[in-house]
């Protein structure tokens, strides 16, 4: 996980949530905290986002003035983004540690990262030695990604950086054959390609799996995340089972998990994984 001083997660509750990243203290608007509440008067922060009337961050920075935080060897640059983003999500730092766990077997192997978005997966593959194809469909999100490689001194790892459609790509790699050992993927429930492709996750997640199917022989670890409340751990474990030789027992679902400073669980969505090794 995260240390105490890169982040943490102050406070949530009544659609808003309140963290640490860094040396500064954020305010955001999040649909996935409106069924908490809590007691919001001692509340400080030093930038707020709201999402109505329109949305918009308080005081807003200069797009050049970024802040950073680490984990491990990976730096992830920081900013406001239109959406009330800052780069990095941090419940995604159990899979890096636990790709990390497994950095001896899955070295030399190649990697595909699907809605990679600013690449902590993908950077923590690079560190462990893996060729990685890290693929998102907005470009200043791929820039992002490729700006963290560097700040991480990962830059000149095998890193190919794709602007695509996930989908779309997939089918492209199935046409020429190219396989990988390691399959990522963290979907968005809604998305759109670079050239106006729709991405609908209980429409084209089944599409997804069979085309991952089909650019892997010998599958050595997967990934599939998403924060959809529709599509379950135990979904992604069952699409992982039918289109792959592995046993239903095998493999950890698991809830992408955040805690406060008052104890206080904050669930961010649902991950299904598995490793040969």
């Amino acid at each position: 996980m995260f240390q105490p001083d890169q982040y943490e997660l102050i406070d949530f509750g009544d659609g808003e949530k309140l963290e640490r990243f860094g040396p500064h203290v954020v305010r955001r608007q999040s649909p996935s905290v409106e069924r908490y509440s809590t007691d919001k008067r001692r509340w400080q922060c030093d930038f707020q986002f709201a999402r109505q009337p329109q949305p918009k961050w308080s005081p807003e920075q200069p797009a050049d003035d970024a802040w950073s935080i680490s984990h491990g060897r990976k730096r992830f640059q920081l900013k406001q983004s239109p959406s009330g983003q800052v780069g990095v999500f941090p419940e995604q730092a159990d899979n890096w540690d636990w790709i990390d766990s497994h950095r001896t077997a899955i070295a030399g192997m190649k990697a595909i990262n699907l809605f990679a978005y600013t690449g902590g997966t993908t950077m923590q593959l690079a560190d462990c030695g893996v060729d990685v194809t890290h693929v998102d469909a907005a470009k200043p999100v791929v820039g992002w990604a490729r700006q963290n490689a560097e700040a991480s001194d990962l830059a000149a790892k095998n890193i190919r950086w794709i602007v695509d459609d996930a989908v779309t790509y997939l089918r492209r790699e199935s046409k020429r054959k190219n396989k990988y050992q390691i399959l990522v993927a963290d979907p968005p429930s809604f998305g759109r390609g670079p050239k106006g492709a729709v991405w609908k996750i209980q429409r084209d997640l089944p599409e997804m799996f069979e085309l991952l199917r089909s650019v892997t022989d010998d599958l050595e670890m997967l990934i599939v995340s998403c924060h959809t409340p529709q599509v379950t751990a135990r979904d992604l474990r069952q699409l992982t089972v039918n289109n792959f030789s592995i046993n239903q027992r095998s493999g950890e679902t698991l809830g992408l998990k955040l805690k406060s400073a008052k104890k206080k669980v904050l669930d961010n969505g649902e991950c299904f994984r598995w490793s040969a090794h």
